[in-house]
Protein backbone atom coordinates (compact mmCIF):
# COMPACT_ATOMS: atom_id res chain seq x y z
CA UNK A 1 0.00 0.00 0.00
CA UNK A 2 2.36 2.38 0.82
CA UNK A 3 4.59 1.55 -2.39
CA UNK A 4 1.59 2.12 -4.30
CA UNK A 5 1.20 6.06 -2.40
CA UNK A 6 5.01 6.79 -2.74
CA UNK A 7 4.20 5.77 -7.03
CA UNK A 8 1.19 7.86 -7.06
CA UNK A 9 2.59 10.59 -4.99
CA UNK A 10 5.92 10.90 -7.62
CA UNK A 11 3.70 10.53 -10.64
CA UNK A 12 1.99 13.85 -9.02
CA UNK A 13 5.05 15.37 -8.76
CA UNK A 14 6.43 14.58 -11.91
CA UNK A 15 3.03 16.45 -13.40
CA UNK A 16 3.95 19.47 -10.95
CA UNK A 17 7.14 19.68 -12.77
CA UNK A 18 5.94 19.49 -16.11
CA UNK A 19 3.44 22.30 -15.26
CA UNK A 20 5.85 24.49 -14.10
CA UNK A 21 5.75 24.24 -10.28
CA UNK A 22 3.14 23.98 -7.41
CA UNK A 23 2.74 27.79 -7.76
CA UNK A 24 0.95 27.35 -10.55
CA UNK A 25 -1.70 25.78 -9.37
CA UNK A 26 -4.56 27.73 -8.00
CA UNK A 27 -6.73 25.16 -6.23
CA UNK A 28 -3.62 25.48 -3.23
CA UNK A 29 -2.56 28.45 -1.03
CA UNK A 30 1.15 29.02 -1.27
CA UNK A 31 1.33 27.69 2.45
CA UNK A 32 -0.52 24.77 1.27
CA UNK A 33 1.80 24.29 -1.43
CA UNK A 34 4.59 24.10 0.50
CA UNK A 35 3.21 22.01 2.63
CA UNK A 36 2.54 18.97 0.09
CA UNK A 37 5.59 19.79 -1.31
CA UNK A 38 7.26 19.02 2.05
CA UNK A 39 5.38 16.16 2.61
CA UNK A 40 5.55 14.39 -0.47
CA UNK A 41 10.08 15.17 -0.12
CA UNK A 42 9.72 13.51 3.60
CA UNK A 43 7.70 10.62 2.28
CA UNK A 44 10.60 10.64 -0.93
CA UNK A 45 13.29 10.53 1.00
CA UNK A 46 12.05 7.98 3.89
CA UNK A 47 11.51 5.50 0.61
CA UNK A 48 14.90 6.41 -0.67
CA UNK A 49 16.42 6.09 2.62
CA UNK A 50 14.82 2.50 3.08
CA UNK A 51 15.81 1.22 -0.30
CA UNK A 52 19.21 2.41 0.55
CA UNK A 53 19.62 1.14 3.79
CA UNK A 54 18.28 -2.40 2.03
CA UNK A 55 20.85 -2.42 -0.81
CA UNK A 56 23.87 -0.92 1.34
CA UNK A 57 23.05 -3.45 4.15
CA UNK A 58 26.01 -5.58 4.26
CA UNK A 59 28.44 -2.93 3.60
CA UNK A 60 27.17 -1.08 6.62
CA UNK A 61 27.12 -3.18 8.81
CA UNK A 62 30.88 -3.83 8.32
CA UNK A 63 30.81 -0.41 10.26
CA UNK A 64 29.58 -1.81 13.41
CA UNK A 65 31.60 -1.79 16.39
CA UNK A 66 30.93 -4.05 19.80
CA UNK A 67 28.85 -2.81 22.41
CA UNK A 68 32.11 -3.34 24.88
CA UNK A 69 34.37 -1.49 22.23
CA UNK A 70 31.71 1.42 22.67
CA UNK A 71 31.77 1.36 26.08
CA UNK A 72 35.20 0.95 26.55
CA UNK A 73 35.89 4.28 24.49
CA UNK A 74 33.42 6.17 26.47
CA UNK A 75 35.92 8.97 28.60
CA UNK A 76 35.61 9.51 32.18
CA UNK A 77 33.93 12.93 31.74
CA UNK A 78 31.51 11.49 29.62
CA UNK A 79 30.69 8.28 32.37
CA UNK A 80 30.39 10.76 35.24
CA UNK A 81 27.81 12.81 32.95
CA UNK A 82 26.10 9.58 32.20
CA UNK A 83 23.60 9.38 35.32
CA UNK A 84 22.96 13.13 34.79
CA UNK A 85 21.89 12.76 31.07
CA UNK A 86 19.21 9.74 31.83
CA UNK A 87 17.82 10.71 35.00
CA UNK A 88 16.25 13.75 32.64
CA UNK A 89 14.27 11.14 30.97
CA UNK A 90 11.92 12.03 34.22
CA UNK A 91 10.98 15.59 33.70
CA UNK A 92 10.77 14.36 29.88
CA UNK A 93 8.20 12.37 30.13
CA UNK A 94 6.54 14.59 33.55
CA UNK A 95 6.73 17.60 30.68
CA UNK A 96 4.98 15.45 28.30
CA UNK A 97 2.55 14.38 30.28
CA UNK A 98 1.52 17.42 31.44
CA UNK A 99 1.95 19.51 27.97
CA UNK A 100 -0.20 16.52 26.69
CA UNK A 101 -2.87 17.22 28.86
CA UNK A 102 -3.22 20.86 28.71
CA UNK A 103 -2.87 20.41 24.59
CA UNK A 104 -5.44 18.13 24.36
CA UNK A 105 -8.20 19.88 26.92
CA UNK A 106 -7.54 23.72 26.56
CA UNK A 107 -6.86 23.62 22.77
CA UNK A 108 -10.40 21.76 22.37
CA UNK A 109 -11.64 24.48 24.45
CA UNK A 110 -9.85 27.48 22.62
CA UNK A 111 -11.00 25.98 18.79
CA UNK A 112 -7.21 25.52 17.92
CA UNK A 113 -5.81 22.89 15.96
CA UNK A 114 -4.55 19.89 17.69
CA UNK A 115 -0.85 20.04 16.66
CA UNK A 116 0.02 16.42 14.50
CA UNK A 117 3.00 14.69 17.28
CA UNK A 118 3.94 12.77 14.17
CA UNK A 119 4.99 15.90 12.14
CA UNK A 120 7.24 16.10 14.83
CA UNK A 121 8.39 12.12 16.76
CA UNK A 122 10.16 11.30 13.89
CA UNK A 123 12.71 8.21 14.32
CA UNK A 124 14.87 6.18 12.12
CA UNK A 125 18.17 6.34 13.04
CA UNK A 126 17.46 3.06 14.74
CA UNK A 127 17.68 1.69 11.26
CA UNK A 128 20.91 2.03 10.73
CA UNK A 129 23.26 -1.03 10.56
CA UNK A 130 26.19 0.27 11.55
CA UNK A 131 25.08 1.09 14.82
CA UNK A 132 25.07 -1.47 18.10
CA UNK A 133 21.96 -1.60 20.10
CA UNK A 134 23.60 0.75 22.50
CA UNK A 135 24.35 3.65 19.78
CA UNK A 136 20.68 3.27 18.53
CA UNK A 137 19.26 3.70 22.19
CA UNK A 138 20.94 6.70 22.91
CA UNK A 139 19.71 8.09 19.59
CA UNK A 140 16.08 7.11 20.51
CA UNK A 141 16.68 9.06 23.58
CA UNK A 142 18.43 11.82 21.98
CA UNK A 143 15.52 11.90 19.79
CA UNK A 144 12.66 11.97 21.85
CA UNK A 145 14.41 14.46 23.62
CA UNK A 146 14.85 16.91 20.90
CA UNK A 147 11.32 15.93 19.31
CA UNK A 148 9.17 16.66 21.99
CA UNK A 149 10.73 20.57 22.27
CA UNK A 150 10.11 20.89 18.46
CA UNK A 151 6.81 19.32 19.31
CA UNK A 152 6.25 21.95 22.32
CA UNK A 153 7.15 24.72 20.72
CA UNK A 154 4.61 24.52 18.53
CA UNK A 155 2.00 23.76 20.76
CA UNK A 156 2.88 27.35 23.07
CA UNK A 157 3.76 28.78 19.67
CA UNK A 158 -0.08 28.40 18.71
CA UNK A 159 -0.84 29.49 22.91
CA UNK A 160 0.93 32.43 22.05
CA UNK A 161 -0.64 33.29 18.89
CA UNK A 162 -4.18 32.80 20.76
CA UNK A 163 -3.44 34.94 23.95
CA UNK A 164 -0.44 37.83 23.41
CA UNK A 165 0.32 37.81 19.45
CA UNK A 166 3.12 40.77 19.68
CA UNK A 167 6.42 40.49 18.41
CA UNK A 168 9.08 41.67 20.12
CA UNK A 169 11.38 44.57 20.58
CA UNK A 170 14.10 42.78 20.01
CA UNK A 171 15.53 40.72 16.81
CA UNK A 172 14.46 36.85 17.40
CA UNK A 173 16.82 34.41 15.85
CA UNK A 174 14.78 31.14 16.05
CA UNK A 175 10.92 31.60 16.30
CA UNK A 176 7.91 29.13 16.00
CA UNK A 177 5.17 28.69 13.03
CA UNK A 178 3.23 31.25 14.11
CA UNK A 179 5.49 34.55 14.75
CA UNK A 180 5.79 36.24 11.76
CA UNK A 181 1.65 36.75 12.16
CA UNK A 182 2.33 38.81 15.26
CA UNK A 183 1.53 42.07 15.82
CA UNK A 184 4.37 44.95 15.65
CA UNK A 185 5.91 45.43 19.14
CA UNK A 186 4.57 49.35 18.88
CA UNK A 187 2.02 48.69 16.75
CA UNK A 188 -1.00 48.43 19.16
CA UNK A 189 -3.84 49.03 16.58
CA UNK A 190 -2.73 46.55 14.46
CA UNK A 191 -2.62 44.29 17.92
CA UNK A 192 -5.95 45.58 18.84
CA UNK A 193 -7.56 44.46 14.93
CA UNK A 194 -5.26 41.37 14.68
CA UNK A 195 -5.96 39.92 17.76
CA UNK A 196 -9.22 39.23 17.79
CA UNK A 197 -8.79 37.55 13.91
CA UNK A 198 -5.94 35.29 14.92
CA UNK A 199 -7.90 33.56 17.49
CA UNK A 200 -9.67 32.27 14.43
CA UNK A 201 -7.33 29.14 13.52
CA UNK A 202 -8.91 29.04 10.02
CA UNK A 203 -6.38 29.74 7.83
CA UNK A 204 -4.27 26.21 9.90
CA UNK A 205 -7.41 24.48 9.78
CA UNK A 206 -7.96 24.94 5.36
CA UNK A 207 -3.93 24.78 5.01
CA UNK A 208 -4.19 20.93 6.41
CA UNK A 209 -7.67 20.20 4.60
CA UNK A 210 -6.28 21.87 1.41
CA UNK A 211 -3.37 19.57 1.62
CA UNK A 212 -5.00 16.42 2.10
CA UNK A 213 -7.98 16.61 -0.43
CA UNK A 214 -5.37 17.96 -2.99
CA UNK A 215 -3.88 15.03 -2.27
CA UNK A 216 -6.79 12.38 -2.37
CA UNK A 217 -7.86 14.01 -6.08
CA UNK A 218 -4.82 13.14 -7.22
CA UNK A 219 -4.57 9.71 -6.01
CA UNK A 220 -7.81 9.29 -7.10
CA UNK A 221 -7.41 10.53 -10.50
CA UNK A 222 -4.35 8.97 -10.98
Amino acid sequence: MQKKLIKKLKQIQNDLQKNGSLKSLDVLSSEAKKAFDDSLENLLNKENFLKKIKDRRVQLKEWRVGVLNTIASIKLSELISVPIIYIMIVPLISFHFFMEVYHQICFRLYRIPLVKSKKYFVYDRHLLPYLNWLEKFHCLYCSYANNLMQYSVEILGRTERYWCPIKYAKKVKNYHSQYPKFAGYLDAKDFRDKWQDLKNFSDIKELEKEGCDYVKKKIKKG
